[in-house]
């Protein structure tokens, strides 16, 4: 049977399909960036629902573009990255639906949810926030936790985090491509003369993924040795692609995890395991190369400019004081969620639409009782996944979650798409991996 007879034979499906292909088409004579973009989704639709798995990989690979920053538009006047996220979510769908949902993970969204009705109750109402606004922060905030539910096979679980450590890499060939075909810069030149890689994103962006990249191939080396091969072989270009953004705070984020393995790795040589002395050479090598290499980047981004704090920190002191002055008026209930969106009234630079700084951001939008309510949640997911881990993995695991912690004082971890939606997968699949050793050993969790 041809797929188009097997689609004829399901009226419904056709139908949908037909009245979606009209609509697009009638859409094309009035909106045809939108009906390209559409066409694509429609097509992408019609590839989950015949194999889900391969557009979870679709999905997952495609946080590796900071699609707002390449393309600078809005879909019937919805910018394109609230579009983007509802269109992954609506393009996972059918995988919930074949793989199943859990919701023993989804104690943010109910955080959010909480957030968002103290919004519409008892939170001071921000003089520039709307319900449109709250509406769209909810959704864009809730949507990467609503993928540590899914309950994917132990097989496309460790799919998935293969292809996390090579989020990095797909960003820069992509925007190599992108630079040759004249449509994006693949280098950035800020003002104090520093050159940033940032691939197919922003600079920024590209050291969140290849933050990510690193850790979590650090955590998958103590958890799964047939992944040795391709852990090393990540880390050491996943490594120089953070150097190459020139950006400071994943570097230091990274540092106790890091330095755990490495010690961790010179025990286990000074043990007998003789051949740990080639990953821990090119580690030493790699350290010194990328010192030299980076120095000249780091220095004009630090002490190009003089500052009241020694160290350059991008404008962060100045934003962090006028989001908390901002959030004064109702440090219990907040301004909010999405006040903060909407709270530089142009008094910074036009860059902190956020303050670089999720503990202030929450605290704004929700105060002490929504940004409460929302770490405690954070916190209950990450004891949910270290209950299920064997014991060789807890400590660098605890390890990992500091790095998390101490990275979100500087940067948008829970609201950037290139780190939140990796970060959850990654949990998710964890928690799956881990339960079923666990399982197999006849442990039960």
């Amino acid at each position: 049977m041809t797929e188009l007879q097997a689609l004829v034979r399901k009226p419904v499906h056709s139908t949908v399909y037909l009245f979606a292909t009209l609509a697009i088409g009638v859409a094309a004579v009035y909106e045809p960036a939108a009906s390209v973009i559409a066409m694509a989704v429609l097509l992408l639709l019609v590839l989950t629902l015949r194999n889900p798995e391969a557009v979870s990989h679709v999905v997952l690979l495609s946080t590796a573009i900071s699609v707002n920053y390449i393309v600078d538009a809005n879909v019937l006047g919805i910018e394109l990255l609230s579009v983007y996220k509802l269109g992954i979510l609506v393009l996972l769908i059918p995988c919930m639906l074949q793989y199943g949902l859990r919701f023993k993970l989804g104690y943010p969204l109910a955080a959010l949810l909480a957030m968002l009705l103290m919004t519409f109750t008892v939170s001071d109402w921000f003089p520039r926030l709307t319900a449109g606004i709250a509406l769209k922060a909810y959704i864009g905030l809730a949507i990467p936790f609503v993928f540590l539910l899914i309950r994917w096979n132990a097989e496309t679980a460790k799919r998935h985090i293969r292809l996390i450590c090579l989020l990095p890499l797909v960003s820069v060939v992509v925007g190599a491509l992108l630079q040759a075909a004249h449509l994006y810069s693949l280098l950035d030149v800020e003002f104090t003369g520093a050159v940033r890689v940032q691939g197919a994103n922003i600079a920024p962006h590209l050291a969140m993924l290849a933050f990510l990249g690193i850790t979590v191939a650090l955590l998958e080396l103590k958890r799964d040795p047939g992944f040795s091969r391709f852990a090393y072989a990540t880390l050491a270009v996943n490594f120089a692609i953070l150097v190459a953004t020139g950006t400071r705070g994943p570097l230091l984020a990274m540092l106790l995890l890091a330095g755990y393995t490495f010690f961790d790795m010179s025990k286990q040589y000074i043990k007998g395991k003789v051949m740990l002395i080639v990953p821990l050479f090119c580690t030493v090598v790699l350290l010194a190369a990328a010192t030299y290499a980076s120095w000249d980047n780091m220095m004009k981004r630090s002490f190009e400019r003089d500052t009241g704090t020694g160290i350059d920190l991008s404008g962060r002191t100045e934003a962090w004081a006028y989001f908390l002055r901002g959030a004064a008026d109702s440090p219990v209930t907040g301004r909010g969620l999405g006040a903060v969106t909407v709270a530089n009234d142009g008094s910074l630079y036009e860059g902190f639409v956020v303050p670089h700084n999720e503990y202030i951001r929450f605290f704004f939008d929700g105060g002490y009782i929504g940004a409460g309510l929302f770490f405690l949640s954070l916190l209950a997911v990450f004891g949910a996944v270290y209950r299920v881990l064997p014991a060789r993995i807890r400590k660098p695991y605890v390890l990992f979650l500091a790095g998390f912690f101490a990275y979100s004082f500087t940067d948008n971890t829970l609201s950037t798409v290139q780190f939140i939606i990796p970060f959850c997968w990654y949990l998710n699949g964890l928690h799956l991996l881990s339960q079923k050793e666990r399982a197999a050993e006849g442990v039960v969790p």
